[in-house]
C-alpha cells in the first residue's frame, strides 16, 4: 500500500469546535447583601442606601454578579433593584442567584456574542470532549448557531452523533 496518507476530515469541510477554546465567558462574581444589614438581618433603609452609594463596584466592570443575602433575612425588592442599579452603572450584569447561575448567564451571553455569519451553512463539530460551560453551554449554542449551519454534530469525526441538519440556503 503505496501513497501518502490522507486526511479525509480536513477534506470534508467539517468544522471541529472547541466550546472552551471558542467561548469567552465574562468573569463571574458573588455579592452578599446581607454585609449592608444591621446585625446581618435587618434592613435600614438610610444605611443600606449611604452604604450602596459609597460602594466601589468598580472592580465588578464586566462582571456577571450573582446577587444573594446568606442569611434569612426578608428583603425588599427595591434593595435588590438598588444594587442592580448600581452595578449597572458601572457596566456589570446582576442576577439574583448562585455563582452556578452566574456561570451559566456568563456562557449564555459568551454563546449570543458568536458572529452567527461565521457558521452559516456550515458542518459543524462540537468536539465531545470539551467541558466548558457544560450542558447549559451546549444548549445555549444549539440554539443560537442551529438554525443557521448545515450540519451540526455533537463528539469526534470518528464517531459523532447528528444533532441539526437544516437544507441547503
Amino acid at each position: 500500500m503505496e501513497g501518502h496518507i490522507v486526511n479525509r476530515v480536513e477534506e470534508s469541510g467539517l468544522i471541529q469546535l472547541d466550546l472552551a477554546s471558542l467561548l469567552e465567558p465574562a468573569p463571574v462574581e458573588v455579592v452578599d447583601l446581607s454585609s449592608w444589614l444591621d446585625s446581618g438581618i435587618i434592613l435600614r433603609e438610610k444605611p443600606f442606601r449611604n452604604s450602596i452609594t459609597s460602594w466601589d463596584a468598580s472592580k465588578l466592570k464586566g462582571h456577571i454578579v450573582a446577587l444573594t443575602c446568606s442569611t434569612k433575612a426578608i428583603l425588599p425588592d427595591w434593595a435588590w433593584m438598588l444594587v442592580t442599579a448600581k452595578l449597572s452603572e458601572i457596566g456589570a450584569t446582576a442576577l439574583v442567584g448562585s455563582i452556578e447561575d452566574a456561570r451559566v448567564l456568563a456562557y449564555r451571553h459568551a454563546v449570543n456574542n458568536l458572529n452567527l455569519e461565521d457558521y452559516r451553512d456550515q458542518r459543524i463539530i462540537v468536539k465531545g470532549c470539551a467541558t466548558s460551560g457544560g450542558p447549559d453551554a451546549l444548549v445555549a449554542f444549539i440554539g443560537h448557531v442551529g438554525p443557521v449551519v448545515r450540519t451540526l454534530m455533537f463528539g469526534e469525526a470518528c464517531s459523532a452523533v447528528p444533532l441539526v441538519k437544516n437544507p441547503r440556503s
